[in-house]
């Protein structure tokens, strides 16, 4: 009789067994959660950038899924292409179990030894603020805020397996059904001078937005000039489609942009996303949120200008390596088949 855990990549079968272990997982440090199965269906294992190799999952002996790794691309700088040198760690959930430990151990490093393999020399865990490339408006924190505070399991099992900590993270949120715009003179003045326009989710993007939030309804929205009829400042915001059960469309997130250091300029930001916000009252929205940097004032004095409170935190982890030389990888691929991992 087998006595071995194995790691083996994702099969198609596998979608009930991986919503079991995001529920048992999450649910040891915070509200309930789920992903359920149409969730991963919809808004994860569709994406055309998926690959099965790279979703890693846990069998005990008796053939039970316990635990799952997603590892993969993670985006560079700016958003428009895949980074050749910094891969990410997308999900790792264990159900509570008294080997998990060792379970989190064999299965980031079959997330490193595959991650080694596509010839990245570093790795974001788990999410990031501006890499991040899959469960986006899924749960807590969108994949954006890193590990939340809460969940210390995974915490640990990172900084276990050599992971250091690299950036703090804050999810800031507000209700608007309480949102009042900032208004003082430089307010009232910035809306005599500017217009604020509206484009829907047929404005064209990039391949890695479009299919990234391929299962969200995406608007901007422009801030134009009344003098020289230009586009000076853009957002745009985006929420999970209402068709998709399991996800609450009613949360609407963005990306802060970077904010103007001069005076001026931020005013017009805040009026650009004070307008937005409320439009977005009219459509029955229920809350908005942004994930920023911890450490970002310049945000968070944007944010709070404009009434937002910090809901949580989190933490971006990264470990890094020597890069393998180009010609002969001496890295054997730890993916494709199943593995058998002796748990003591």
């Amino acid at each position: 009789m087998n006595t071995l855990w194995r790691l083996r990549p994702f099969l198609n079968t596998d979608t009930p067994a991986l919503a079991r272990i995001w529920a048992e997982h999450h649910s040891l440090f915070c509200y309930p959660s789920e992903c359920s199965v149409g969730m991963w269906d919809q808004c994860v294992l569709c994406k055309p950038y998926f690959s099965f190799d790279d979703l890693v999952l846990a069998i005990d002996p008796q053939g039970v899924a316990q635990g799952l790794i997603h590892f993969g691309v993670a985006l560079a700088e700016g958003g428009n292409e895949v980074s050749t040198e910094c891969g990410m760690i997308h999900c790792l959930c264990i159900v509570p179990h008294e080997k998990e430990q060792e379970i989190a151990r064999h299965l980031l490093h079959q997330a490193v030894e595959g991650l080694k393999d596509k010839g990245v020399s570093r790795c974001l865990a788990v999410g990031s603020p501006t890499g991040s490339t899959f469960y986006l408006g899924v749960a807590e924190g969108d994949n954006l805020i890193g590990v939340p505070s809460g969940d210390i399991r995974a915490q640990q099992w990172l900084q276990d397996d050599g992971f250091r900590q690299h950036a703090p993270t804050e999810c800031w949120a507000m209700s608007l059904d309480t949102f009042r715009p900032p208004m003082d003179r430089t307010q009232i003045a910035i809306r005599r001078n500017c217009t604020i326009s509206r484009i829907l989710d047929d404005y064209p993007s990039n391949w890695w937005l479009s299919n990234m939030l391929g299962h969200c309804e995406q608007t901007r929205f422009h801030l134009r000039s009344r003098g020289p009829d230009q586009i000076e400042m853009e957002i745009m915001l985006w929420a999970p489609d209402t068709s998709i059960r399991g996800v609450d469309s009613s949360i609407v997130r963005f990306q802060l942009p970077s904010i103007p250091k001069d005076d001026e300029n931020r005013e017009r930001l805040v009026y650009l996303i004070a307008e937005s916000l409320r439009q977005l009252q009219s459509e029955r929205k229920r809350q908005i949120h942004v994930v920023t940097l911890a450490n970002d004032l310049a945000a968070s004095r944007v944010l709070q200008r404009l009434g937002f409170r910090s809901a949580m935190h989190g933490m971006v982890f990264e470990r890094s390596w020597r890069k393998p030389p180009l010609e002969n990888s001496p890295i054997e691929s730890a993916n494709g088949s199943a593995k058998e991992i002796p748990l003591h």
